[in-house]
């Protein structure tokens, strides 16, 4: 029996204009595109991520179809983000959120808020980040969309440890991970077993001095997700009294030996 083909194959057929809709909410020529934006660079492809979600967003515009365009500037967002051009992420995500709101877009906003949060986050403007985040987890968690619960989540959890807010920060991780395991979301477990770490560590998330725990880089291993260094060297800093108590004691032991 032959393997039926996915509805958005009708991408590469000739006959299949780019404006085509079939029916669909979305246009099937800018979908997959937005969906290679968003899955490669998890896997470290990042030229190719960008390149299928700029594609995508030409198809968008030339119809001029808002939602398709709010999708793939999510996608393309969210390579730039990954990849550590945080402001070129910025001005991919800024129109898609205010389309977003805009058009009332409900379901897209809180992937769309998070990922711009993050954005402004490691961009050093944590006060702009929180309250989006926030924004994104109470809509995600009001539409009981879980997959973007787990998706918010890591993000969250980030902006409270930078924040100075290490009890919200630990409970946001710790749900992170919970949502992963439970929908067995292996890429998203190991960033979350990242941002646990972190949190335990009282460590600027992803620092380049921060070492991930065991399971998340086994997971992360099997998963084939590569972080952006670009993006490590781009973190905020978090200020911990007891970490420049213990630079201070390791400081005074070294100078009695």
């Amino acid at each position: 029996m032959a393997r039926r083909r996915p509805y958005w194959t009708a991408l590469w057929r000739p006959w299949a204009p780019p404006d085509e809709r079939f029916g669909l909410a979305r246009l099937p020529a800018a979908l997959p595109r937005h969906i290679l934006a968003q899955v490669l660079p998890d896997l470290g492809e990042f030229a190719q991520a960008i390149a299928a979600g700029e594609e995508g967003l030409r198809i968008a515009q030339t119809a001029g179809h808002s939602y398709s365009e709010v999708s793939v500037r999510w996608g393309l967002g969210y390579a730039h983000l990954r990849h550590g051009d945080f402001a070129q992420a910025i001005r991919m995500l800024e129109p898609a959120l205010a389309l977003c709101r805009e058009m009332e877009f409900r379901f897209a906003l809180p992937v769309l808020a998070a990922s711009l949060g993050a954005a402004y986050l490691w961009s050093g403007r944590a006060t702009e980040a929180v309250p989006l985040l926030e924004e994104a987890d109470d809509a995600s968690t009001a539409m009981r969309t879980v997959g973007q619960s787990a998706f918010i989540t890591p993000f969250l959890a980030e902006a409270y440890l930078v924040a100075g807010r290490a009890a919200e920060a630990r409970e946001q991780a710790d749900r992170a991970v919970a949502l992963a395991r439970a929908h067995q979301e292996r890429g998203r477990e190991a960033w979350g077993l990242k941002v646990l770490g972190d949190v335990h560590a009282h460590r600027p998330p992803r620092s380049t001095r921060a070492r991930p725990s065991r399971p998340g880089t086994r997971i992360g291993a099997r998963s084939r997700s590569r972080p952006s260094s670009a993006g490590a060297r781009s973190t905020p800093t978090v200020t911990s009294a007891s970490a420049s108590s213990t630079d201070r004691r390791t400081n005074e032991s070294e100078s009695k030996r």
